[in-house]
């Protein structure tokens, strides 16, 4: 995203429509303590991902940028960050409502957001099988890499 903010990109309605979406009338409580970005998994390996830049960028009134932002995308859906917030802003809901409005302006198609959802899925899929090959593992200290990539071989196979 470009640095400079031109005020003809700016919506200053977007985060009153933002707040309406279902669980996100917490918005506008957020004073930018940053605590959810420190929680956020995510943040930690994907430099792009960041809770409280995305709520920046709705009270800015990026709309076009962030609906369009592949950001969206990236959040794994754990909650840390609406369980940590000391004002209740739930991230998660308002990162959901964000992915509606996606859909619904039709800056991400419904099946596309379908192929991510069932990604997701696969995703999940993976880490459980994972920790559950590890944890079954004789070996004392099983290589995580090297049974991650007999996971996806047999997961191919499926």
């Amino acid at each position: 995203m470009d640095d400079k903010l031109r005020l003809q990109d700016l919506d200053p309605l977007f985060k009153e429509e933002v707040a309406r979406e279902p669980g996100c009338q917490h918005l506008l409580r957020c004073f930018s303590c940053g605590v959810c970005t420190a929680a956020c998994p995510v943040s930690e390996i994907e430099p792009d991902f960041s809770p409280s830049l995305i709520i920046r960028q709705i009270l800015y009134g990026l709309r076009r940028p962030l609906l369009s932002s592949p950001a969206l995308w990236h959040c794994a859906r754990c909650a840390r960050c609406s369980f940590q917030c000391p004002q209740d802003v739930r991230f998660l809901d308002i990162i959901q409502g964000l992915r509606h409005m996606a859909i619904r302006e039709g800056l991400v198609s419904a099946a596309r957001a379908e192929l991510l959802e069932q990604g997701e899925g696969l995703i999940q899929e993976l880490r459980r099988r994972l920790i559950n090959r590890i944890l079954a593992d004789p070996a004392e200290n099983p290589d995580p890499q090297e049974t991650l990539s007999r996971l996806i071989k047999e997961m191919d196979n499926l």
